[in-house]
């Protein structure tokens, strides 16, 4: 099923009667709007930022809204370009493979932890749990519910092996690359084959067999920067311009 990927305008519409909350109340929720309608893709990469239009869609003034947009640069999710405005950062390959390289780091020892220790069956079925919801909401095309689940799933792995205050890190690593999966799982039908992978991996943890659960969680990974450079094909206006020199580290 095609999954939804819903425009701003439809998905601000909580905040619309948000206007009696406290300024800080206020602008904490502008911000956490605009930084998911950035990570869902809602807000494309290069997408010029108005203040006054998103003031207006989002039923507020213009403050809260400069004020998030302010610490969404501070995060690199926007730039701000002097005397042109305010822009949806543009996505980097160099970045999102550094960032796939800290995931395959964190998790491939989380699975191999996970068969050292004790089995864990509650844990196994948390893993399991998640990867149901993820496939319900891949079928109801929900895409923000889809996501939600898949990051449910890798955040149970660490919890799984007593590594949650871990999560920051793999957290940080997957919001550098959550845009391109937002963007490949309605376009490239990309979440069935992600279920599948989650499959793969409980299957190994369940065998309590350490070839396999590697093989599993170092292939899933693995196909995020398959994934990213599809997206950059058929999106290369949403990427900047790469160093080569960066690249091949020459």
């Amino acid at each position: 099923m095609k999954l939804r990927s819903p425009r701003p305008r439809s998905s601000l519409q909580a905040l619309k009667h948000a206007g009696a909350a406290a300024p800080s109340a206020l602008a904490q929720q502008v911000f956490e709007q605009l930084r998911s309608d950035i990570l869902h893709a809602r807000l494309r990469p290069g997408e010029a930022l108005s203040e006054n239009r998103l003031a207006e869609n989002l039923a507020v003034s213009r403050t809260p809204v400069r004020e998030a947009v302010q610490r969404l640069a501070r995060e690199g999710l926007v730039q701000v370009l002097p005397q042109r405005g305010s822009y949806v950062a543009l996505l980097s390959l160099r970045r999102i493979r550094d960032a796939l390289f800290v995931r395959e780091a964190v998790e491939t020892e989380i699975v191999r932890r996970i068969l050292a220790a004790t089995e864990n069956p509650a844990g196994l079925d948390a893993l399991a749990a998640s990867i149901e919801r993820q496939a319900l909401a891949l079928g109801a095309g929900d895409l923000e519910a889809t996501m939600r689940a898949d990051e449910e799933f890798h955040r149970c792995l660490l919890q799984g092996a007593g590594f949650s205050g871990v999560w920051p890190v793999v957290a940080q690593a997957r919001d550098m690359h959550q845009r391109t999966r937002a963007i490949a799982v309605p376009e490239l039908q990309s979440g069935e084959q992600a279920v599948a992978d989650h499959r793969a991996i409980l299957a190994g943890l369940r065998a309590r067999d350490p070839a396999l659960a590697h093989r599993a969680i170092t292939i899933h990974l693995g196909r995020n920067d398959v994934l990213t450079q599809r997206v950059a094909a058929l999106h290369p206006d949403y990427f900047e311009e790469q160093d080569d020199h960066a690249e091949t580290g020459v």
